[in-house]
């Protein structure tokens, strides 16, 4: 195992970073809004928005205003009727998305699935002067411990999407399984599903689990962390660090669809690693509203 000093500074480093990037202008502390769309949705209004908002053959159309403001998709003011694809932009796009503003604000689409299998789309606003009024000096963590630094073994799995129930009652969202982590702790054996998270880099795999501290000294939702293939054919994984653990979006805003934690990720011990539970809670209040049958 690397030396602790090693270890410490480089986890440091990390929780500077994941804090900054909290605070991102158009970062997760910054969505004010989430609207809803179905393939029936035709012409629809949103306050923060300009022009209307419909759905056609599983595509997001934003059509402008006749006169008024705008929005801007991919540095251009649309004269007609455009798509606006779904994606994670926070200004540099993701996937097949391009940057959208309007005025201050930047607007991405993302599509989800309801409780009954039929698509879900929804409208996210990000507005830079929320996150700038965001106070995260009060995000604390538990002092880095190398105990928490866990031998483990992944058992890899042909790639399962699944439709995971979220924090946003009525949604789901898929979650690429792509197999098990197994550990140890105080002699007894743990296996957990991990996720497979599409990255410009590659598959991050990511397991996603509760433990006793959840909602008494870390977020109740349950918290993340990131793991580290050891080989390039991304078939072993070595280490499991609790020391980087975190919550997730859902921690800091209403306007997220975090998945829940599934079953086999429930920890019957303390982890008292990782990051704790954030200073402000989040009232959690619903954005979708589903149709009447």
């Amino acid at each position: 195992m690397p030396a602790i000093e090693h270890l410490e500074g480089q986890w440091r480093e990390w929780r500077h970073a994941r804090v900054a990037e909290l605070a991102r202008p158009y970062g997760w502390t910054a969505l004010v809004a989430q609207y809803w769309l179905t393939d029936a949705s035709r012409d629809e209004t949103f306050e923060l928005l300009p022009g209307t908002w419909s759905v056609e053959q599983g595509r997001i159309i934003y059509t402008p205003p006749v006169a008024g403001p705008n929005l801007v998709v991919d540095g251009e003011y649309p004269s007609g009727p455009v798509e606006i694809r779904p994606g994670r932009n926070q200004t540099y796009g993701h996937g097949s998305s391009a940057p959208v503003y309007f005025g201050r604000s930047e607007v991405e689409t993302i599509v989800r699935t309801s409780d009954g299998g039929d698509p879900l789309y929804a409208i996210r606003v990000r507005d830079p002067e929320a996150s700038a009024g965001v106070d995260l000096s009060g995000l604390t963590a538990y002092d880095y411990d190398p105990a928490w630094r866990l031998p483990a073994s992944f058992t890899p799995a042909a790639r399962e999407d699944v439709e995971q129930p979220t924090v946003e009652t009525g949604v789901r969202e898929t979650t690429a399984r792509i197999g098990t982590l197994r550990f140890e702790f105080d002699g007894r054996g743990y296996e957990l599903a991990l996720i497979g998270k599409d990255t410009a880099h590659g598959v991050q795999p990511v397991a996603h689990l509760r433990d006793l501290t959840s909602g008494r000294t870390t977020y109740g939702a349950g918290r993340v962390v990131e793991l580290q293939f050891a080989d390039e054919a991304g078939e072993r994984i070595d280490v499991i660090d609790f020391n980087y653990l975190h919550a997730l979006p859902c921690a800091f805003t209403n306007f997220v669809t975090c998945p829940v934690v599934p079953q086999q990720n429930h920890l019957d011990f303390e982890v008292l690693a990782g990051e704790q539970r954030p200073a402000t809670d989040i009232a959690r209040v619903l954005t979708f509203e589903a149709p009447a049958a």
